[in-house]
């Protein structure tokens, strides 16, 4: 076959007579951003960038790669913190997915079809005319798109309210997607578990649901063109509270009071420690170990009220003082993401890793204690980590822990360093029973290593029957 040079790829040609040679790169110049997500892992080169517009234009590429035998990886919003997919470094075909962008709202049915490429922001914004919203996500709110989060991400992401509602995988409904054979098939209860349907309009299929196959999956058995969500009527009225804690044991035991209880009074809540740069630039000189923000929505004000008096008490008993306006302000938008703000976190923070685990909350506290110390044992650790923060988010019984380190060093030194950080803590982690979520590049490699015999026989049994050629995004889970 012949090999490509830096001048141009092979199906550059080919490629264009589907898309048009406009939604063709192969500049080497141009290549280069698609090379890396944000975090510190290596970058692969691709050999060409393709930007369909369709699911049978995206088929077709699909097509064009089974003949060729020519690799597939896939690229949305590029907010990806697992590394990007190896494939074949500069013969891979990564499809851009920002042009399958188009938003259908069905407010009727309470129901959003979103392309892949939609930015969340965008979806909330096409939907908010109608008084609705979907639980999209904390952050990066304007960046990220339907198709990275619900492919990327475990449970589909962490919506904007995930303290309340959860993963977002419980609002998909279902997905179109392009199969490693160039064939588009929807999930749920759509068209193909019944050709008489004409979209999907609920999940409960009568039969096997293969939604779940492809939510963060990564795109190895398919790439997700199409999200249908089930949205959700706009609360009435909204407000906020922020608090100070002294301690990371004052700030456990507050989220733990008040996620256990029958009713959970905030709507979501997030902490960051103090020294995160979002909450020394808003604190004005307050002091302590943590800022907890709650957010509270209901279309009662008085139970609004109530609840809030709530928390409050619960924070005020364990030693936590009331934070400031601006604080209070951040916890109406940077509680669900929507604030600039954290929109900015990952252009401030290169080069940098996160780590976000999910763990029963009843040992939260201690598994994130032995995180941290992994973390201080990497040798270099003092001088290459310039920076790191600690978030919480209670998710009912479970906690989300999202740790990120960064260094204020862009030297290959410092990433090194912040890989072999990422290594230490995937290690902890892998060993205590849980592992970063992201569903991506060099993260799933090391996620796959915790499959069980069988697991991974199953696995790689779906992929050969999906994907003989494996053709699309392979390295992913080590297949």
């Amino acid at each position: 076959m012949k090999q490509e040079t830096k001048s141009g790829h092979e199906l550059k040609n080919a490629i264009a007579a589907i898309v048009g040679p406009k939604y063709v790169i192969d500049d080497y110049f141009a290549l280069i951003p698609y090379a890396r997500d944000i975090s510190a892992f290596p970058g692969v080169m691709p050999g060409i960038v393709v930007r369909p517009k369709s699911s049978e234009e995206l088929a077709e590429i699909v097509k064009l790669a089974n003949r060729t035998g020519y690799p597939i990886t896939v690229k949305g919003g590029g907010q990806a913190g697992g590394g990007v997919t190896k494939g074949e470094a500069t013969r891979n075909i990564m499809v851009d997915m920002g042009r399958m962008d188009e938003i259908e709202v069905d407010i009727e049915n309470s129901r959003v079809v979103a392309g892949a490429g939609s930015r969340l922001s965008t979806i909330d914004d096409a939907l908010r005319p109608y008084g609705h919203f979907i639980n999209t996500v904390i952050g990066p709110y304007y960046t990220a798109t339907a198709g990275g989060l619900t492919s990327g991400i475990a449970g589909a992401g962490f919506g904007k309210n995930v303290s309340t509602l959860g993963c977002n995988w419980t609002f998909v409904l279902g997905l179109k997607v392009v199969l490693p054979n160039g064939d588009i098939i929807t999930t749920g209860a759509g068209p193909d578990s019944n050709v008489n349907r004409e979209d999907i309009y609920f999940r409960e299929v009568t039969g096997p649901d293969l939604t779940d196959l492809f939510v963060g999956s990564g795109g190895a058995f398919g790439l997700i063109t199409e999200v249908v969500y089930r949205t959700l009527p706009i609360p009435k009225h909204m407000k906020a509270i922020s608090y100070v804690t002294p301690s990371m044991e004052v700030t456990w035991a507050i989220q733990l009071e008040l996620s256990a209880k029958e009713r959970v009074p905030y709507t979501n809540t997030i902490m960051f420690e103090m020294t995160n740069y979002m909450v020394k630039a808003i604190a004005d000189g307050i002091e302590g170990y943590g800022a907890i923000f709650y957010a509270v929505e209901g279309d009662d004000e008085a139970d609004i009220d109530s609840r809030i008096k709530e928390i409050s008490a619960v924070c005020e008993k364990h030693g936590a003082i009331h934070g400031n306006e601006k604080m209070d302000h951040f916890a109406m938008t940077g509680t669900t993401g929507t604030l600039e703000m954290v929109r900015d976190v990952p252009s401030n923070s290169c080069p940098f890793m996160t780590w976000e685990s999910m763990f029963p909350r009843s040992k939260s506290l201690e598994f994130t204690k032995g995180l941290q110390d992994a973390f201080k044992s990497v040798e270099g650790h003092r001088e290459n980590a310039t920076a790191a923060g600690l978030y919480l988010v209670p998710m009912g019984h479970i906690f989300l822990t999202g740790i990120t380190i960064r260094s204020g060093f862009s030297t290959p030194e410092a990433e090194e360093h912040l890989r072999k950080t990422w290594r230490v803590g995937e290690e902890y982690m892998r060993k205590v029973g849980t592992c970063s979520t992201y569903s991506q590049g060099t993260n799933s490699n090391f996620i796959a290593e915790s499959w069980s015999p069988n697991h991974s026989k199953m696995m790689n049994s779906i992929k050969k029957v999906l994907d003989p050629k494996n053709i699309m995004c392979p390295g992913l889970w080590n297949f």
